[in-house]
């Protein structure tokens, strides 16, 4: 019988920029118990009992101090890679999201662009292939945003 697969609930926090978007990843720990010093998704395991939100709204508590029950987001997508299913979560946040958040676990956070993520040695490809993915939905979604606001002010002129 094959190993059972981890089941992990996973937060991704983006913001649009002038710049484009950015998404926010976690620095683990020198010592972590899982790929230490690389980076990679907030979030973690879903306990038994637990569904993906659920464990994705404690995973937040403990590593960000974040109460998702009064912040927007929504699940984005689920994978399956052959040793772990992923439950992804999409949160968009602005510039004032990093001086309220507390990082309570790994070393630090930091926003990356598709270009910096694509080139980041220290990242596993099945979180680029996440990432590629996310990306590709928030370029589209921003792309579509600027269309329908261009529309928008030529039917007002």
């Amino acid at each position: 019988m094959p190993p059972r697969k981890r089941h992990v609930a996973i937060l991704i926090p983006f913001r649009h920029t002038n710049r484009g978007v950015f998404v926010f990843l976690q620095k683990r720990a020198t010592d972590a118990k899982r790929l230490p010093g690389y980076f990679g998704f907030w979030g973690g395991g879903i306990e038994s009992g637990e569904t993906p939100e659920e464990a994705l709204q404690r995973e937040m508590r403990e590593e960000l101090g974040l109460n998702l029950g009064v912040l927007r987001y929504e699940f984005f997508r689920r994978y399956e890679f052959p040793a772990s299913v992923k439950y992804v979560s999409l949160m968009p946040v602005d510039d004032t999201f990093e001086p309220n958040i507390t990082i309570l676990e790994g070393d630090s956070g930091k926003f990356f662009d598709e270009r910096a993520v694509m080139k980041e040695r220290k990242l596993i490809q099945e979180d680029k292939q996440v990432l590629r993915d996310v990306f590709h939905r928030l370029t589209r979604a921003e792309m579509s945003s600027t269309s329908s606001q261009r529309s928008r002010l030529r039917h007002a002129a």
